[in-house]
């Protein structure tokens, strides 16, 4: 499950082994990357349009009114406002192979939540959706089942791991359990392997929640929850933490949001959602006097720039910086300053933004800062550019003046 292209949209009628698919997968989706991209927050409740969402393989994503007809959840209410979005099945599944037996692989939309990161943004993030669970529609429709999965990508803006609910229809309505596999060959439902297994049985709106935590350098942990829309008690959690998943080596930021297998015609879901870094109003900083510090690769480093928030929250400024080798030169020069985020006592500072290498490509960055007074020989710069495999340390500056105000 590690969506990069179009590839699999081509062969519509492979059939995958259980190991055959979960390599196939990584071709599964395009690298798209598209306005608002993080750090900053996105939200669509369809309102308006299906912005930030995407049609794949025959499947399609359709915003529609309050009380819309379907054959699933027919004339539903929105969870919130007057719209919501239903998907359309994939008219043309793919199938995987498992235990000797063959199951359909029915691939659904998906979302890049705004833009794929490969920065871990400082205190995490949050991702979800609400999802309307018909429970007269499972009872009739016994085994079918949708998984919806949140990604989280690798240091250099590609796939990491997935944290998937999977979910399927019972006697009683659903069942719900929550891991890192999906589809008929790599998930069940009910398995009590991935407890606890949460039953459904009362109709309506349900948020699907995933949180990513952790500190730089430490492992990473997603807790998965589902519960009522509008409470913040869970029916059932679920927590993954991976050793090797380390924030800031080999976990970056948010990837997609994708039912990667969805047999209902007609699913409705609202208010999908990643939350992220607003940056701090009125917040004002500048790098004066000719900073300068030894990097961790022992390499001496200049920089310099401004960054300031206006009360409305927009940000703004330039930052430059240039290790002059001979471990690891390089130019960097930003093209935007997408977040600034200042402490409240304006000791310390966080930027984030894309900027060139060596004038050229896109790559994220994230710069920190420290004040500790005047003249600024105490002064704290780090700068990390994952997409090169770049990062300073946090060092003191031999030479200039922090200022954050």
């Amino acid at each position: 499950m590690r969506p990069s292209s179009m590839h699999l949209s081509h062969q519509r009628t492979r059939r995958f082994s259980a190991l055959a698919f979960a390599a196939a997968l990584l071709m599964a989706l395009p690298s798209l990357v598209s306005a608002d991209a993080p750090p900053g927050p996105y939200f669509n409740g369809f309102e308006t349009n299906t912005a930030g969402w995407f049609n794949f393989s025959g499947a399609t994503i359709t915003r529609v009114p309050s009380g819309s007809p379907s054959t699933y959840a027919t004339g539903v209410t929105p969870s919130s406002g007057n719209y919501y979005a239903r998907l359309g099945i994939d008219p043309s599944p793919d199938s995987c192979t498992f235990g000797g037996g063959t199951a359909p692989i029915y691939y659904g939309p998906y979302t890049n939540f705004g833009g794929y990161s490969s920065i871990f943004p400082l205190g995490g993030y949050t991702t979800g959706v609400d999802i309307y669970l018909d429970v007269p529609y499972a009872i009739a429709n016994p085994d079918t089942r949708f998984d919806w999965s949140s990604a989280v990508n690798d240091t250099s803006g590609g796939f990491r791991r997935d944290f998937v609910f999977n979910v399927g229809t019972d006697p009683l309505g659903y069942v719900i359990t929550g891991g890192n596999n999906a589809t008929r060959c790599g998930a069940n439902p009910a398995d009590p392997g991935h407890s606890p297994v949460v039953h459904v049985i009362a109709s309506g709106w349900y948020t699907f929640k995933h949180t990513f935590s952790g500190l730089a350098g430490g492992p990473l942990t997603v807790t998965l929850q589902v519960m009522p829309a509008g409470s913040n008690v869970p029916l059932g959690t679920w927590v993954r933490s991976d050793p090797s998943d380390v924030i800031g080596v080999t976990v970056g930021g948010n990837r997609y949001g994708w039912f990667v297998q969805n047999e209902f015609d007609g699913l409705a879901i609202d208010n999908s959602f990643r939350t992220g870094i607003v940056s701090t109003p009125g917040c004002e900083l500048k790098i004066s006097n000719g900073g300068w510090i030894v990097a961790a690769n022992t390499d001496q480093a200049t920089f310099g720039g401004n960054a300031k928030v206006s009360l409305s929250g927009t940000s703004s400024g330039q930052q430059e910086y240039q290790d002059h080798g001979p471990m690891q030169a390089l130019n960097f020069k930003a093209t935007s300053v997408a977040a600034v985020v200042c402490s409240d006592e304006r000791t310390s500072a966080e930027i984030y933004g894309d900027g060139t290498v060596n004038g050229a490509g896109s790559f994220q960055y994230r710069i920190t800062l420290t004040d500790n007074g005047e003249p600024g020989t105490s002064d704290k710069y780090g700068i990390i550019i994952p997409g090169v495999g770049y990062a300073s340390g946090d060092q003191t500056l031999q030479g200039g003046n922090v200022q954050i105000r």
